[in-house]
This record gives structure tokens, C-alpha cells and sequence, in this order.
């Protein structure tokens, strides 16, 4: 089974493509990629939906899990951040998912079997055994987990 983590912002995504189960999760790909900044926003959601349909088929994803957002939950960024991440549901929907996952943090900390609390992430679940996984950026970081969560 092949599992794309997301983790959308207002102006990138970050992806991480992970494969193996909880106890032996294995990065296969992981990447941060902007959007276009000379590209209409039609186009610049067009661009993004053609980007997963390209990961979906490359990676034979099977699932696909979002990081959901956890901050306030309105003005701009957030509209353009909720705009990014409607496009996911549709390369999926395009590919035949019937199911999209968006999990917060808590979420995440639950499906590893910890309390549902964010912090249980840093401090209960052993993240050694992805290599580099310390060194990685936030956004690397949420995707992964997101991804790793569904194995």
C-alpha cells in the first residue's frame, strides 16, 4: 500500500509518499513544491490538481491523508490554503478515491495510539526509526505523520 501525506500552505504543498506499515514505515518520496507565482489562480488550482494526478499515478497511491489546518480559520491565507487543499479531493475523486483523510494533529497522535494530544507526537511516538526524520522541516514533518498515520 503506497500513502500520500499532504500538507497544503497558501502558496505550496509539501508530499510526502510513504509505504511499509506503523511498526516499519518507509519514506519513499518526500518534496516541497511552490506554486507558480506568474499563474492565475484557475490555473494555479488546474496546475495543482494535474501535480497529485501525477504523484497519484506515479506512486500508485493508494490513500491519500491530509494535514489539516489548525490555525484561524479565516482571511485570505486560510481561503487560499482551503482552495489548495479542495484540489486534492479532486485529483483523488478524478482517480477513484472514495475517501480523503484530513486529520488534525490530535487525530494523528490517537491513530498512533497515543492521548490525543498534539504534543504526544514529540514526545511519545518514536520517530527514529524514519531516518533523517529530526532534520526534516515542519511541513516535512506534518506530511510524513499524516502519511504514516493511514499504514
Amino acid at each position: 500500500m503506497s500513502v500520500l501525506g499532504m500538507r497544503c500552505s497558501n502558496k505550496d504543498f509539501t508530499y510526502a509518499v510513504m509505504t511499509g506499515s506503523r511498526k516499519k514505515p518507509c519514506v519513499q518520496k518526500i518534496a516541497s513544491v511552490t506554486v507558480p507565482k506568474n499563474y492565475s489562480r484557475p490555473r494555479a488550482l488546474h496546475w495543482l490538481v494535474q501535480e497529485i494526478q501525477d504523484l497519484i499515478a506515479k506512486h500508485t497511491v493508494d490513500r491519500i491523508v491530509m494535514k489539516a489546518f489548525e490555525g484561524r480559520s479565516r482571511g485570505k491565507t486560510y481561503a487560499d490554503r482551503v482552495e489548495l487543499e479542495a484540489t486534492v479531493y479532486v485529483a483523488g475523486g478524478m482517480n477513484g478515491m472514495n475517501a480523503i483523510f484530513k486529520k488534525v494533529k490530535s487525530t494523528i497522535a490517537k491513530d498512533f495510539g497515543l492521548k490525543g494530544r498534539a504534543h504526544y507526537l514529540q514526545t511519545g511516538l518514536d520517530t527514529t526509526i524514519i531516518p533523517g526524520f529530526g532534520e526534516k522541516s515542519d511541513k516535512e514533518k506534518e506530511a510524513i505523520l499524516a502519511g504514516w498515520s493511514e499504514l
